[in-house]
């Protein structure tokens, strides 16, 4: 009977530890329940179906806008400005005086050789007459013709000076900014203005390397202004520089681009997208479909999983070439398959896949 304390002690202790166990048990399916209350993570992406499509690698290089007809005008002879015939930007006709220099002593000195002309001109006449009537000798006919001939040659000269000092625009066109002045005196070999011709084609300039000259004349182009790169322009090549440059090793190109609506001026830089391979199929995808990391590129393929729910299964891909909004896939999708897009940096192996729709608003 000495042994009972201790029996009631062991029992209370063993009543107390199940009482507790109980207690724990309760609360951890109490908490296991509260989890499975909650719904399984998901994210929410756009995604496109995997389709085939005709793509041609091209080759994106830095051209010139260059005016089809462009001019220097600068002139020749020094002298003081007596007219400005132009305004600073302004439109100017074909044979149109664009500035004139003082010619004062030209013209004195052209009045008096045509002076002397008309007298040489009547001494040659009377002359004529008496050698037919043999009063004079045929020398000093030859010698008074000769004399003429040579007064007429330095009017001529005179002329040419004159109109040296008279500068009229070669063709209709519109004119660069100027600082002339009516007075103020121009050495020999000034830049008067720059005449650019009309604008509605214009040339670009520009030159590929040496790997890409397998282009031909008509040959289409692509381009557009560093301000607007998304919209595109059409143009053709209409030459080819025959010889390539031995400092660059690249090779000069010129295409034609109607420009109707004025948007390129001459100087100007544009980019210049030409083909350099024949057409292919392949798979496009737009560069938010393609993540990357230190293993290579992937994309995250959505399919219907074994508790048909959409999730995310990662997929190395090999990937070609690229532009500023799609990448071309060489292997490792197939034609119908789901690829997440937008937002597919949220994604993670296995992950339950909500879709976007058109109605979704906000970021992804």
């Amino acid at each position: 009977m000495q042994f009972r304390p201790w029996i009631a002690a062991v029992a209370g202790c063993l009543v107390l530890f199940i009482l507790l166990a109980f207690v724990k048990f309760t609360q951890v399916r109490a908490a296991i329940a509260f989890g499975e209350s909650f719904p399984e993570p998901s994210e929410t992406v756009a995604a496109i179906k995997v389709t085939t499509s005709l793509w041609q690698d091209s080759l994106q290089v830095l051209g010139e806008v260059k005016a089809t007809r462009s001019l220097e005008v600068r002139n020749e002879l020094e002298g003081v400005i007596t007219a400005v015939g132009f305004r600073s930007g302004g439109s100017v006709e074909k044979d149109q005086v664009l500035l004139s220099l003082d010619s004062v002593n030209e013209q004195a000195a052209l009045d008096a050789i045509n002076a002397e002309i008309a007298l040489a001109t009547l001494d040659l006449s009377r002359l004529t007459q008496l050698v037919k009537t043999q009063a004079s000798s045929r020398a000093q006919l030859d010698q008074v013709s000769a004399q003429l001939a040579i007064k007429q040659a330095n009017a001529r000269a005179i002329q040419a000076t004159i109109a040296k000092k008279t500068l009229i625009a070669p063709f209709s066109g519109s004119t660069g900014l100027h600082e002339l002045e009516v007075g103020g005196f121009l050495a020999a070999n000034t830049l008067i203005t720059r005449l650019i011709g009309n604008l509605d084609q214009v040339w670009i300039d520009f030159s590929v390397p040496q790997a890409a000259y397998q282009l031909s004349l008509s040959t289409a182009l692509e381009i557009s202004s560093v301000a607007s790169a998304n919209i595109k322009h059409q143009a053709k090549i209409i030459a080819i520089d025959p010889v390539i440059s031995s400092i660059s090793r690249n090779l000069r190109i010129r295409a034609e681009l109607d420009n109707l609506d004025a948007q390129f001026k001459p100087g100007a830089s544009v980019m210049v997208s030409l083909p350099i391979a024949a057409p292919i199929s392949v798979i496009r995808l737009p560069n938010t479909a393609v993540r990357y990391d230190t293993f290579g590129a992937y994309v995250y393929v959505l399919a219907q999983a074994a508790d048909d729910k959409l999730r995310a299964n990662r997929r190395a891909v090999e990937v070609g070439a690229h532009d500023d909004k799609h990448i071309v896939i060489l292997s490792g999708l197939s034609q119908n398959e789901q690829v997440a897009t937008v937002g597919s940096f949220k994604l993670r192996d296995g992950i339950l896949v909500n879709l976007a729709t058109a109605d979704d608003a906000g970021p992804l």
